[in-house]
């Protein structure tokens, strides 16, 4: 869609602020042209280098090895303090262990 958009509005409307630009002589039309045109670039180069940033990360076998307990300093209380006392268990790579 945004292709489109660039194709037969972005691209028109810069060539006709290079011909006023040419005709006029006033640098004021090129250099709209331009900063749409630099503005396309920037949006394009941010959204690439952000994107690995906000994906979705998949998660391999070996990242749910470990120790699982409560963290009491992210979580408070006494529902916190019950848990962390009498719920935890750690998965081991030699244990075959199954989520559901």
């Amino acid at each position: 869609m945004s292709f489109i958009f660039i194709i037969f509005i972005i691209v028109p409307l810069s060539i006709v602020l290079l011909l006023i630009s040419g005709m006029t002589e006033k640098k004021f039309f090129a250099q709209i042209a331009a900063f749409i045109w630099v503005t396309i670039i920037s949006t394009a180069i941010l959204s690439e280098i952000s994107g690995p940033l906000f994906s979705k990360k998949v998660l391999e076998k070996s990242d749910y090895y470990g120790e699982y307990i409560i963290d009491r300093a992210y979580f408070s209380g006494k529902q916190a303090d019950w848990q962390y006392n009498n719920f935890r268990f750690e998965i081991k790579k030699m244990i075959p262990f199954i989520f559901l």
